[in-house]
């Protein structure tokens, strides 16, 4: 085996489950292809979304593709939600516009009224922390009262956790990495990539970077400044 092809296998290797999910998210919202050697020569995020957009290059766009989603958004808050056109604003928080007892529903109109795909709402912060207390909590009790051994508390432990988060699921309410409206519009047209360039047009590369980073960290959960040009992909994003 030569040391290219060393180097080869070893780069594949650092593709888990969790970046296969990933890889399959970003093929889907932008209507690309990825080949094995796009994967091995991409070795960052940036090198990553100059890939996306020369797989992805169609006519340039004679609009600016975030403003296209804004109004069509703006548009589908006032028709369901009667939402006043004036407080629609790219800096406008969600938690405004989207109150936490209606958002399930809430979301899912969004989606249906604009045609458009966005993540599912995700576990807040302070759910998983209770519910790792309840199961740890579950756990102790069960080891004191009939003394098991701590291999079977810790899969006790586990299958607690996952019972009582599947039991908790509709307070799934948190913003996948989405915090105002202006957000919102980004992370739908990163989700929505393919479908908003085939009709209007595609964007510049650095366009295509931008949408390329808001989309991941909605994916993985973390904040878009996290996901910068120069991270190891997908080493720096500590997923597998």
């Amino acid at each position: 085996m030569t040391l290219l092809a060393a180097d080869r296998i070893h780069r594949l290797e650092q593709f888990g489950e969790d970046c296969h999910d990933l890889l399959r998210v970003i093929q889907a919202s932008f209507g690309i292809e990825f080949t094995t050697d796009d994967l091995v020569r991409a070795e960052t995020i940036g090198e990553l979304g100059a890939c996306i957009w020369e797989k992805s290059k169609c006519p340039a766009s004679q609009q600016c593709l975030s403003a296209v989603v804004f109004y069509r958004l703006r548009r589908t808050f006032i028709d369901l939600f009667d939402t006043p056109r004036d407080i629609i604003k790219p800096d406008r928080p969600l938690t405004d516009l989207m109150p936490w007892l209606g958002r399930r529903k809430q979301w899912r109109g969004i989606q249906k009224h604009s045609n458009l795909v966005l993540p599912d709402l995700r576990m807040p912060r302070w759910l998983f922390g209770s519910s790792l207390v309840i199961a740890i909590a579950i756990s102790v009790l069960a080891g004191q009262r009939w003394s098991i051994p701590g291999y079977v508390l810790i899969v006790v432990g586990l299958m607690t956790l996952i019972l009582v988060m599947y039991l908790l699921s509709p307070l799934y309410r948190a913003f996948p990495s989405c915090e105002t409206f202006g957000d919102l519009v980004r992370l739908a047209l990163a989700r929505n990539y393919q479908a908003i360039t085939a009709q209007h047009g595609g964007a510049p590369e650095k366009e295509v970077l931008r949408v390329l980073r808001q989309l991941m960290a909605a994916e993985i959960g973390t904040d878009v400044s996290e996901i910068s040009p120069a991270a190891r992909f997908p080493e720096d994003l500590n997923i597998y």
